[in-house]
C-alpha cells in the first residue's frame, strides 16, 4: 500500500503494484504537505497548509482527531517508532510534539 496527499486536499491509499485506489480522506481545507503511517498500520496522520495535523483511523474511514497550535501552514509530520506521539513542524518556525493518546 503506498499513502499519497497533494494539492487537492485529499490523502490516498494506493494498492501497489495494481496502481487501484483503495481510500480517500477529505477534512483538511488546504494543500496535503505530509502523510504518514502509524507503525501499528491502522491509522495515519496528515499535515496540511491549513495549520492543521489530523490523525485517521482507516477503520472508520476518517479523520478522529485534529490537532490545532501552529499558526501557519504545517510542512510535515512524523509518527514516533512506538505509535504514541507525532512530530510536526509548521512554517511559523515551530516543531510540536503531540501525544495522540
Amino acid at each position: 500500500i503506498v499513502l499519497s496527499g497533494g494539492d487537492d486536499r485529499l490523502w490516498k491509499t494506493w494498492g501497489f503494484p495494481d496502481g487501484n485506489i483503495l481510500l480517500t480522506g477529505e477534512g483538511h481545507t488546504d494543500w496535503l504537505s505530509g502523510c504518514c503511517f502509524r507503525p501499528s498500520g491502522t491509522q495515519l496522520v496528515t499535515s496540511s497548509g491549513d495549520t492543521t495535523v489530523r490523525i485517521w483511523d482507516l477503520s472508520r474511514r476518517g479523520c478522529i482527531l485534529t490537532l490545532r497550535g501552529h499558526s501557519r501552514a504545517v510542512q510535515g509530520c512524523s509518527w514516533h517508532s512506538c505509535g504514541d506521539f507525532v512530530a510536526s513542524a509548521s512554517m511559523d518556525g515551530t516543531s510540536k510534539i503531540w501525544d495522540v493518546n
